[in-house]
């Protein structure tokens, strides 16, 4: 899935000024970095069927991830668009190079051939010759990929969906995809939910520490990690204070801190109740606390 879009995005950015054009593997190789990075810093999605050994190109990927955060001092994420730019002043030129040629030449391996060879049907979408850098496309067919570009990227995102369920156990995994190819990842803002947070925890005691939060240090956070559960739940959501929030990061909790959620969940049900207010974060709080998504979700997000 990340060669096929690679050459349907290469395809809107080439000049098409001939009868046979050639794609670089290095082109490719930038690309593919950018969609492992993208889902991989984001949502740390799982890319192959073993675990214990996962596809060469996200563990090269993987390792400049970790690089960047050693650096860069910070765990938050960042869309690769934005990193990339900031490499040199991160010292991180060497490393990207490095990683750019490791994942080049495992292109020109393991995957250039085989994709004329899926399935039992075969396709000649483009001409490689062992040992070359680059691929020999004919300009109609890259003109065709350009016409259909979102249609495409619509298609191979979708695929690309099906086949990380089957490795994954996270939710809206399409959903974790497909918004991979937006400039921006936008989170919602959580203060909507404080007048019900407020409800059971009116003092702003933080979940984690249990310590008193002042007004300006106060902070939401998703127990279960927002990189997990990609969405914004009552039933998951606590206040704590904004240093107690960047040290947990997107660690996964512990069962201890899964046992208080669930104490809290009914405790805010109850305040709900008293207070008659039965809207759709009620009701979603009350369906969370009767199908035990905490417990789901939570054992879920370790494996």
């Amino acid at each position: 899935m990340a060669w096929a879009k690679a050459l349907v995005e290469i395809s809107c950015e080439v000049n098409l000024d001939k009868e046979i054009i050639k794609i670089n593997f290095q082109d490719i190789a930038k690309k593919y970095i950018k969609y492992y990075w993208n889902q991989t810093i984001f949502f740390n999605l799982i890319q192959g069927s073993n675990p214990y050994k996962p596809p060469k190109i996200l563990t090269y990927v993987k390792e400049l991830i970790n690089e960047y955060k050693k650096v860069s001092g910070s765990n938050l994420p960042e869309l690769y668009e934005k990193i990339e730019i900031r490499f040199d002043s991160y010292d991180l030129k060497d490393i990207y190079n490095k990683t750019l040629r490791l994942v080049k030449d495992t292109l020109k391996i393991d995957v250039s051939w085989r994709f004329l060879n899926l399935g039992n049907d075969k396709y000649e979408i483009y001409t490689y010759n062992k040992g070359d850098d680059y691929l020999l496309i004919k300009r109609e067919l890259l003109e065709k990929f350009r016409d259909n570009d979102q249609d495409l990227y619509d298609l191979i995102n979708y695929k690309w969906g099906l086949i990380l369920e089957t490795f994954n156990n996270s939710p809206k995994i399409n959903k974790k995809v497909k918004i991979m190819d937006e400039r921006e990842i936008k989170r919602s803002n959580l203060n909507k939910f404080k007048k019900y947070l407020d409800l059971e925890n009116k003092e702003h005691i933080c979940f984690n520490c249990g310590l008193k939060i002042e007004d300006d240090d106060l902070s939401i956070d998703h127990v279960i990690p927002w990189s997990y559960m990609y969405s914004d739940d009552i039933w998951n959501l606590v206040y704590v204070h904004r240093n107690c929030n960047s040290i947990k990061s997107n660690r996964i909790p512990k069962e201890d801190m899964i046992n208080k959620l669930k104490i809290r969940n009914n405790k805010l049900l109850e305040r709900m109740e008293y207070y008659n207010i039965k809207d759709k974060n009620y009701y979603e709080l009350k369906v969370a606390i009767n199908k035990d998504y905490v417990t789901e979700f939570w054992i879920g997000s370790k494996n």
